[in-house]
């Protein structure tokens, strides 16, 4: 009678290690969030398998979304860092639960960090200052007037040339 106790328990051992075994790796399975990545300033589609309500960015100075229909979003990138994204559908049950990893932008961009500052350049196919995240505050500044003059710049021929503005009602 003892023999059988004995023979039941690590029975009941081997099946009960075995069920923990495969709990673990549902689990681990489970844990496992899903990275999306996409660059800083760049937008990449996002599809998705079952038609989705409610959309949230967990921080949206990191990525942003824009939705597109019920089953597509578009993610942008806005800012270095990772962020959630959560798509929920119409009886609030998560359809989608993922990372979302801002990544730099591919090889052509430079940081030049002089002392506690950094300089941002984008080299295709010669290295030209941009404005970036955590570039010098001055610079960033400096950079972005130039921006903004350029657009005015533009705008203003584009309102003074015929061939480029808008028909006039007559």
């Amino acid at each position: 009678m003892r023999a059988y106790r004995i023979k039941k328990t690590a029975v009941g051992r081997v099946v009960a290690a075995a069920l923990g075994a495969g709990c673990a790796v549902l689990l681990a399975g489970a844990a496992q969030a899903e990275t999306f990545k996409v660059e800083m300033n760049q937008t990449k589609a996002l599809h998705l398998a079952k038609p989705v309500s409610t959309i949230m960015v967990g921080n949206p100075a990191i990525a942003d979304v824009s939705v597109e229909g019920s089953k597509l979003v578009y993610v942008m990138g806005r800012s270095f860092g990772t962020t959630s994204l959560v798509a929920t559908d119409s009886d609030g049950n998560a359809i989608l639960n993922i990372d979302v990893s801002v990544t730099a932008q591919d090889a052509s961009t430079v940081t030049l960090t002089r002392g506690t500052g950094q300089l941002s350049y984008n080299c295709t196919p010669r290295c030209e200052r941009v404005p970036s995240v955590g570039d010098n505050p001055e610079d960033f500044d400096a950079i972005m007037k130039q921006v903004a003059g350029a657009m005015s710049t533009s705008l203003g021929a584009a309102q003074g040339n015929p061939a480029l503005s808008a028909p006039s009602e007559e």
